[in-house]
């Protein structure tokens, strides 16, 4: 992780990841939310610094096919998406526990190589 300065800027980026983490923020949510007080502020302003947060592990990318989203912390974990409306949630370590993968190496004698996994269905909202 790398040392950052905590900026004004940065901070209120965070909050907005912080607010807006039930779903995981794009770069354009967290930008709109932010813009709410800080209107000056740009969009690569906001892409920086999320970069910055990633790099020093206040927040974790996501990489889904309708791009990239936020979530708050580094630790790996999963996550289940809607495939109608695109609402990502944390898949809670009770039903996959970290052991999971272990497990599967074990079983297919695999050595996993990669982290998190992403499930994809339909949210209740869109059944």
């Amino acid at each position: 992780m790398k040392k950052t300065r905590n900026t004004t800027q940065r901070r209120a980026i965070l909050g907005a990841v912080e607010r807006l983490d039930d779903n995981h923020p794009t770069a354009a949510e967290v930008f709109a939310e932010v813009r709410q007080e800080y209107p000056q502020l740009s969009l690569a302003t906001v892409y920086r610094n999320l970069d910055a947060l990633c790099d020093r592990g206040d927040l974790s990318p996501l990489t889904l096919d309708s791009g990239t989203r936020y979530c708050l912390g580094a630790s790996p974990h999963h996550h289940i998406v809607c495939r109608k409306c695109g609402a990502v949630r944390d898949v809670c370590t009770e039903v996959f526990p970290p052991e999971a993968a272990a497990n599967l190496e074990v079983c297919s004698g695999f050595q996993i190589e990669t982290g998190p996994m992403q499930f994809y269905g339909t949210c209740p909202a869109c059944r």
